[in-house]
C-alpha cells in the first residue's frame, strides 16, 4: 500500500472515505449528526443513508469566520491586522510559510471533499440502483417512490456541483492540479498528473453546464420543493441554479484575470463572465434592497441578496463578537477570551472610503462625509458600540497598547451584531457568504469593463434595463442605508475600489490583488493604523506603521505541498 499523502485523500481507502449516517430534521437539513460510521463495503439501503451521506458534502465548505487559526482571511492581506501576535496567519504577511509550512493549504481538505463527491455518485448512479431499494417503494407506494426520486437527482446536482466547486477552491491556490473525476485507484493514483489551467477551467465550465439545465427540470418533476430558483423554508442553504451560475461567473472572471493571462485580460472569456453575472441578474430573485448592515445577519428567505453561504452551528453563535468587541466596556467579563483574536482594519482600507460629497476627507474629522459603508463595515473612535463610545484614542479605554485591543486603531464591525449581550452568553445568527449578489454585480462590472467598455451595453440583461459596467457599479452604490453619489464615468481603479470597500472583509481582497497581479504593490507595502491622540474635546490623528508586509513574485501561487512534489514528481511552482 503507498503511503502517498494525495493517495490517502482520493483513493478507495475505508478510514478515509467513511460515509457518514445522519439524522435528518425536517427543521434544517443541516443539522446533523455523526452517530454512526457506515463503511464503503456495506450496502446503502435506507433512504436516510442517503441523506446522510449527501448531507456530509456540505461539510467541507469553509467557515470564513474562523478561516486561518480562528483569523479572517482579511488579515492575511492589506485589509487587516490580527492582534493575537501568534496566529499562524501572521506567517503570510512576513513572509515565511513555504511548501512544508502553508497556513492555508486546503490540499488534503479538497482533495478529500472531491473525493467524498465522487464516491457519493458512483454510489447513487441510478434509482434503480439496489444499493438503497429504492425500486421496492415503486408500486406500493408510488408517491414515496417518486419523492425519492425527485430527491435523488436533487443530491445529485449537488454532488456535481461540489465537485467542480473544490476543483475551482485547488486551482485558484495552486494552479495547474489533478482533474479528478471518479474514486481513484492505486493504479489511478500512481498515474496522477497535473493538468493545465485552460483543462481544469474547461472542466469546471462542463460540469456546471450540465447542471444548470437540471434545475429547471427539477422544478417541473411534480411536488418538488425547489421552486421559484430557490428551496423552501427548510431548505435554506442548499445549492440553487443562482450557485451553480455565481461559480460558472467566478471562475471565468478569474481565468480572465491578467493573472492566467501573462498580466493582461483575457476579453473572450471577461465577455463569458458577463454572460455568466448576466444569466443571474436575469433570474429576478436576487436584488441589493436589503441594508448593507443587515447583509450578513439575516438567514432567511428573506435575505435577497444571499446566493449561497456556509452553515456555521446554525448560524447562531457570539464568538465573532466575544473575539472583536472594543474591550473598555467588558472588563467584568471572566472569560480572557474578549477582544483575544481581534481583526483589526487598516488605515490602507479606511483610506479606500470615498466621501460623499467628493471633497478631500477632512483631516480633523477623518471619519464624517464618508461613504456609509465605512461606518458599517468599521468602528472608529467615538462611535456608539453597546450603548457606549468607543474609545480608541491613545489612553482610552480602548486604545492601542492596553491588553487585548486593537493594534491599528479601529475595530471589524461587519459581521458582528449591536447589543448583543456577552455576559448573558447571548447568541445571533450569522452568514458567511460564499456567492452574495453584490459580487455577481461587481464580477459583471469588471468583465463587462474589460470585454466592451465602461458604457457598452450588449443586451446581455434582459430583466428590467440592461446594464453597462458603470449602471452594475452605481447599483451597488445606490443600495438602501448607502446611497453614494452614483459615478458619472468609471475607471478600472475605480471598479477595483468599489470591490475593495463593497467586499471588505468577504474573504475576496487576498485572491483579487493575486488575480490582478497588483499584490506586489499592495502585500510589501507597511500595513498602517491610526495614532489618536485626545486633548481636551478635541482630537489628533496621526498615522503609524503597524508592521512591514512581506510579498515576493512566487507567491501569486501557493506551493504544492512538497511530499506531493517528491511523491509524484512534479515540478513544484515556480520560486518555491
Amino acid at each position: 500500500m503507498t503511503n502517498m499523502k494525495i493517495m490517502k485523500q482520493l483513493k478507495f481507502l475505508p478510514a478515509i472515505g467513511l460515509l457518514m449516517v445522519f439524522s435528518y430534521s425536517c427543521e434544517d437539513f443541516f443539522y446533523v449528526d455523526d452517530r454512526e460510521k457506515l463503511t464503503e463495503e456495506i450496502v446503502i439501503n435506507k433512504e436516510n443513508d442517503v441523506k446522510g451521506t449527501w448531507a456530509n458534502l456540505y461539510h467541507y465548505l469553509e467557515n470564513g469566520f474562523t478561516y486561518i487559526d480562528n483569523a479572517l482571511l482579511a488579515n492575511a492581506c492589506d485589509e487587516a491586522d490580527m492582534n493575537n501576535p501568534g496566529s499562524q496567519v501572521y506567517k503570510y504577511n512576513n513572509g515565511s510559510w513555504n511548501a512544508y509550512d502553508n497556513p492555508d493549504n486546503r490540499y488534503s481538505h479538497y482533495f478529500t471533499a472531491l473525493r467524498n463527491a465522487m464516491n457519493f455518485l458512483e454510489l447513487t448512479d441510478t434509482v434503480n440502483n439496489p444499493r438503497f431499494n429504492y425500486e421496492s417503494y415503486r408500486i406500493p407506494d408510488p408517491v414515496k417512490f417518486n419523492t425519492l426520486k425527485r430527491e435523488l437527482k436533487a443530491y445529485r446536482i449537488d454532488a456535481k456541483f461540489f465537485s467542480a466547486y473544490y476543483h475551482f477552491e485547488l486551482w485558484k491556490r495552486f494552479g495547474e492540479i489533478p482533474i479528478v473525476v471518479k474514486v481513484l485507484t492505486d493504479a489511478d493514483v500512481g498515474n496522477l498528473k497535473r493538468n493545465s489551467t485552460e483543462e481544469v477551467v474547461n472542466h469546471i465550465i462542463t460540469l456546471l453546464d450540465e447542471i444548470i439545465p437540471e434545475f429547471d427540470e427539477l422544478e417541473l418533476m411534480p411536488e418538488s420543493e425547489y421552486l421559484g430558483g430557490a428551496w423552501n423554508g427548510n431548505n435554506i442553504g442548499r445549492i440553487t441554479k443562482g450557485a451553480v451560475l455565481a461559480l460558472k461567473c467566478r471562475t471565468l472572471l478569474y481565468a480572465a484575470s491578467p493573472l492566467n493571462n501573462d498580466g493582461q485580460y483575457n476579453t473572450e472569456l471577461c465577455d463569458r463572465a458577463a454572460r455568466a453575472a448576466a444569466d443571474i441578474i436575469n433570474l429576478g430573485i436576487y436584488s441589493t434592497s436589503m441594508n448593507y448592515r443587515s447583509i450578513h445577519q439575516d438567514k432567511t428567505l428573506g435575505n435577497k441578496e444571499n446566493i449561497l453561504d456556509m452553515r456555521v452551528d446554525n448560524q447562531d453563535f457570539n464568538y465573532l463578537e466575544v473575539w472583536n468587541v472594543p474591550p473598555g466596556g467588558n472588563k467584568a467579563f471572566i472569560t480572557p477570551d474578549v477582544c483575544r483574536n481581534a481583526t483589526c482594519p487598516s488605515q490602507n482600507l479606511v483610506d479606500a472610503y470615498e466621501t460623499v460629497s467628493g471633497n478631500p476627507v477632512n483631516e480633523q474629522n477623518p471619519y464624517e462625509d464618508r461613504d456609509p459603508r465605512l461606518k458599517m463595515s468599521i468602528l472608529t473612535n467615538g462611535d456608539t458600540w453597546n450603548v457606549r463610545k468607543v474609545e480608541a484614542f491613545e489612553g482610552g479605554k480602548d486604545g492601542i497598547g492596553a491588553i487585548n485591543t486593537t493594534t491599528t486603531g479601529y475595530y471589524l464591525k461587519k459581521f458582528l451584531h449591536d447589543r448583543i449581550n456577552l455576559n448573558n452568553n447571548t447568541v445571533a445568527p450569522h452568514i458567511w457568504t460564499i456567492f452574495r449578489y453584490g459580487e455577481v454585480l461587481l464580477n459583471y462590472a469588471e468583465a463587462m469593463y474589460y470585454a466592451h467598455g465602461p458604457e457598452a451595453k450588449m443586451g446581455y440583461v434582459t430583466n428590467g434595463s440592461d446594464l453597462s459596467a458603470l449602471d452594475a457599479v452605481n447599483q451597488i452604490r445606490q443600495r438602501p442605508g448607502v446611497n453614494m453619489p452614483q459615478k458619472i464615468t468609471i475607471s478600472e481603479t475605480e471598479i477595483r475600489n468599489e470591490r475593495r470597500v463593497e467586499l471588505a472583509f468577504e474573504g475576496h481582497r487576498f485572491w483579487d490583488v493575486r488575480r490582478w497581479m497588483i499584490a506586489g504593490e499592495t502585500e510589501s507595502h507597511p500595513l498602517i493604523g491610526m495614532h489618536i491622540t485626545k486633548d481636551g474635546e478635541s482630537y489628533s490623528y496621526q498615522r503609524f506603521e503597524v508592521e512591514k508586509r512581506v510579498f515576493e513574485s512566487k507567491m501569486y501561487r501557493f506551493p504544492i505541498p512538497q511530499v506531493d512534489i517528491i511523491n509524484f514528481n512534479w515540478m513544484q511552482n515556480p520560486g518555491w
